[in-house]
């Protein structure tokens, strides 16, 4: 589990740097939808970098697992949601469907994250010895 979320924490945190400091690189190289808009490209980032430093945080504290990874899953379903409605807008029609599906995969992701460390935190039963007669 720890190494995942250092790996999508890294990842998002990389992402949101970018688009934070970089808008337009963002928006040419990775977030070609409609007309750009370098201030919200960066708002964007900005949250995207706090994202990938709370996944990093959760990497060592398993209390924010659950927290972090379910916030996780429904911000990439929700962006999935909002690529679904504007395939159209991105650079190509192959390029919207690509971006739709691998935001979706990650809320897939995610949300399985969320289950395995909700899961990981739930106390153990403990095992009932069988009376022997």
């Amino acid at each position: 589990m720890r190494a995942v979320l250092v790996v999508l924490g890294l990842l998002n945190a990389a992402s949101g740097a970018l688009a934070l400091i970089a808008p337009d690189t963002f928006f040419d190289q990775v977030g070609r939808y409609g007309v750009e808009n370098s201030h919200y490209v960066g708002d964007v980032g900005a949250f995207v970098l706090a994202f990938g430093v709370a996944v990093l945080v959760a990497s060592r504290r398993s209390s924010w697992r659950v927290p972090v990874l379910a916030l996780g899953a429904l911000w990439y379903s929700l962006h999935a949601l909002n690529h679904v409605f504007d395939v159209g807008q991105a650079s190509s029609d192959a390029r919207g469907i690509f971006d739709t599906a691998y935001i979706a995969l990650g809320a897939v992701l995610f949300g399985y994250l969320a289950w395995a460390a909700a899961r990981l935190r739930e106390p153990r039963a403990p095992v009932e010895r069988e009376k022997g007669g």
